[in-house]
């Protein structure tokens, strides 16, 4: 599997992305304050969801989340309390993320929220909620930019469907965030093998995993998913954990972005593999703790060398010696000088 450009980090081992989402509670201030820690803790990105209430949920629409940890039981209800940013605010938040050397990205929910934010971005993402709303994946994919594409709770078909539609008018980039779509996921269903099957019917796709487990299980399911090939991550992240409401429960802070990113960098360096460097570090292994072909007793000289005249023993002698696989090359050979018991049998032996 490649990697895309687009989605490549520049500083860590894979694109990591901080889902704000409406964890700066309303709060302008809170939400410059997510920036200033989400570019402390260095990741690439800070990712804000931007909607208007009334254009994302009807009034009766049922909560999903866990009600013990947000209570609001109307998706309308509490969209409603987060959507008051204005078109200047997230100007501010951008300019925030540039001077904090942080990238920003927010999901828009509708055609107006992308239309006017779309200046501010240089990569778009799609909530697992909208992979069906094909007039919003067209609308997306007109602007030409690289798609975050999250896939929970969808079927094969849905992601299939989702990406001709986006396909059919724009050749842009596409990654496939693996994804479950409960808040908080437990453990026992982040199903994080899914990514093999991504992998295997979507092979041309950069390949995510956007996690919602809470956060003693978070960098587990990350470090996971890294070894079975995502290379972009999101995380939900917040200034307090103990928080209560919205997504604080399920949310990194700063200190565990910077344990998930050193925890990555060590797993890139023990995934990555070249056959020079594999065999350059146990050189010493492969010339001392190999065996060598040693004479098994004295052997006089002009002796006709047998099977049962050796012995492998440690080490090979390298180059001048001759490696315990190579008995037939001696077999029958004539030795040109006497040879004590243990003695190695070198190449100038049989000359």
């Amino acid at each position: 599997m490649e990697v895309s450009n687009a989605f490549t980090s520049n500083r860590n081992a894979a694109l990591f992305i901080l889902e704000a989402g409406v964890n700066h509670e309303g709060s302008l201030d809170n939400a410059l304050k997510l920036v200033r820690l989400a570019a402390e803790s260095g990741a690439d990105f800070i990712k804000f969801q931007t909607y208007t209430a009334e254009n994302l949920a009807a009034p009766t629409s049922p909560a999903y989340w866990n009600l013990t940890e947000e209570p609001t039981t109307s998706q309308f209800e509490l969209f409603s309390k987060y959507d008051g940013f204005t078109e200047s605010d997230y100007v501010a938040i951008a300019r925030q993320c540039e001077v904090e050397g942080i990238g920003f990205l927010t999901t828009c929910f509708d055609e107006n929220w992308l239309n006017l934010l779309d200046p501010l971005m240089s990569i778009h993402k799609v909530a697992s909620a909208d992979i069906t709303n094909l007039r919003l994946l067209q609308s997306v994919a007109s602007k030409g930019k690289p798609i975050l594409l999250s896939t929970g709770a969808a079927t094969f078909d849905e992601i299939d469907n989702a990406i001709k539609t986006i396909h059919k008018d724009s050749n842009v980039e596409i990654c496939l965030l693996h994804c479950v779509l409960n808040y908080p996921t437990e453990y026992s269903n982040a199903n994080i093998s899914r990514l093999l099957e991504l992998q295997s019917r979507f092979a041309n796709f950069t390949l995510g995993y956007s996690d919602h487990t809470r956060p003693n299980f978070s960098r587990d399911a990350i470090s996971a998913a890294f070894v079975l090939g995502s290379r972009v991550f999101e995380k939900h992240f917040t200034f307090d954990k103990s928080l209560q409401g919205n997504d604080h429960y399920h949310s990194f802070d700063y200190k565990d972005v910077q344990a998930s990113l050193q925890q990555l960098k060590v797993l890139d360096q023990m995934l990555t593999f070249t056959e020079d460097q594999f065999l350059s570090i146990q050189r010493d292994a492969r010339l001392n703790a190999r065996r060598g072909l040693y004479a098994k007793k004295d052997l006089s000289k002009g002796h006709i060398i047998q099977a049962e005249d050796l012995i492998a023993l440690r080490p090979t002698l390298g180059p001048s010696g001759f490696a315990a696989d190579e008995v037939p090359d001696l077999i029958n050979q004539r030795l040109e000088r006497p040879h004590q018991a243990f003695e190695p049998i070198l190449r100038d032996s049989i000359r």
